[in-house]
């Protein structure tokens, strides 16, 4: 299968590559870079388009180029970054959206997976959260991607497009991403490791819903793979764990004890994490998909220091 992933030298995009040419698929990686963010032996067998997403006749030329199948939409401008450069995160997460969806339309691609986010719902007092609770998302990161899921299941009524996505929590990864105000959930566990210290820019109270990476990129593997007939909705959340910032502190004490912790909240940053719901109902996915989150917190923070001592280790 030919496959193009936008974004696709991104934290994300760089590791999904990795399972889909283990399978045997042809990986384009589109991206205004052409440096992976998580180097691999798999990616760079991908072949590498640098472009931007708000280039309409390059994303549909890319397409038709290289007979795309599928397109992994995970390209974005993220929270913080979009906070800062509202253009750019409309150009990217908007424009991008319309010419990723016409480019299926007109060349040929019969399924699109789009990336979207919990940022889509805003603040619900801590009730669960489900996939149809009313979205109103306090970041323009959270706008574009409520606009996104609606354009997405409106071209798959208009024109038969397959459009799925998934809500994707805070992502943690060995040198996660760092443009959105989500970037302290990997930040705390590189600092720690590489600077022996790391100040949160959130309160120690701060509870926010996290992923880690493999299962996020099992996610969108197991929900592209679904047959069409199990599918019961088009946007699907998924949930992982859910610890406060002084919880994920105390992680990694427990592996790091000498390490220096302290807070110093970012009123912005704080603001837009706290808009977010920390109780995720993902019955939806585990019932038509068979999803299923593997990596607690324990798990996740042994496995991310371990990676990170590791390239330490190897300078």
């Amino acid at each position: 299968m030919n496959v193009l992933i936008t974004g696709g030298t991104g934290n994300l995009g760089s590791r999904l590559a990795i399972p889909l040419v283990q399978r045997g698929d042809r990986v384009v990686a589109f991206d205004i870079r052409a440096e992976p963010h998580f180097d691999s032996a798999e990616f760079r067998e991908a072949q590498v388009v640098v472009g931007d997403l708000a280039d309409r006749h390059r994303v549909l030329g890319v397409v038709r180029e290289h007979n795309i199948e599928t397109i992994f939409h995970l390209g974005a401008v993220l929270s913080s970054s979009a906070e800062e450069n509202p253009y750019d995160a409309w150009r990217a997460n908007m424009d991008g959206m319309v010419n990723v969806l016409d480019a299926a339309r007109f060349g040929g691609a019969r399924r699109v997976v789009f990336s979207s986010t919990i940022a889509t719902y805003g603040s619900h007092g801590g009730e669960l959260l489900t996939e149809d609770a009313p979205q109103w998302p306090v970041s323009l990161y959270g706008v574009t991607k409520v606009a996104g899921e609606r354009l997405g299941v409106y071209y798959h009524h208009q024109f038969g497009l397959d459009f799925r996505a998934i809500r994707l929590p805070a992502v943690i990864a060995a040198r996660g991403s760092s443009g959105g105000a989500s970037a302290y959930v990997s930040a705390a566990f590189e600092q720690s490791v590489f600077k022996g210290a790391y100040e949160f820019y959130v309160n120690p109270t701060t509870r926010a819903p996290m992923l880690y990476i493999a299962d996020a990129v099992r996610g969108f593997l197991d929900l592209h793979d679904a047959p069409a007939k199990d599918l019961t909705r088009r946007v699907y959340n998924i949930a992982g764990i859910s610890p406060s910032a002084e919880e994920l502190a105390q992680a990694i004490r427990k592996l790091l004890p000498k390490v220096q912790l302290i807070y110093r909240p970012d009123p912005l940053k704080c603001a837009i994490v706290e808009s977010w719901p920390d109780r995720i109902d993902d019955s939806e996915a585990r019932k038509d998909w068979g999803w299923d989150s593997t990596w607690n917190l324990e798990r996740t923070t042994d496995e991310v220091i371990e990676v990170l001592r590791h390239e330490l280790a190897s300078k």
